[in-house]
């Protein structure tokens, strides 16, 4: 069995990071030009949308789905650009070695938007 190349799994990482970050930016930048056309042509979307959680209610009538497009485009956007990874390479003095740490595994799905 092979030692762990921690470098090269530090370099994939931040690669696939990179790589979610400018999927999510293009997707939301798509999502948004299709909302903006809806707009434009005037396509309208009649429905009724309720919900309520702890007390709190909410209701949107008549939506327009260029809007709907729109909003949702910005919150991919919004998310790609704020899922922040880390890779931290330390020097260590003993036997010249070095030491890398990677993120806890175990917060890689508890992203905050």
């Amino acid at each position: 069995m092979e030692p762990i190349d921690y470098e090269k799994l530090a370099i994939i990482s931040l690669t696939l990071h990179f790589f979610l970050r400018i999927t999510c930016f293009i997707l939301g930048f798509l999502t948004i030009k299709l909302g903006y056309k809806l707009i434009l042509q005037g396509a309208k979307g009649e429905f009724k949308f309720s919900g309520s959680l702890v007390g709190l209610k909410s209701k949107l009538e008549s939506f327009s789905p260029g809007l709907l497009f729109v909003l949702l485009g910005i919150i991919l956007i919004g998310y790609g650009m704020s899922v922040k990874r880390e890779v931290v390479i330390v020097e260590t003095n003993k036997n010249n070695k070095r030491k890398i740490e990677l993120p806890n595994n175990s917060d890689l799905l508890n992203d905050n938007l």
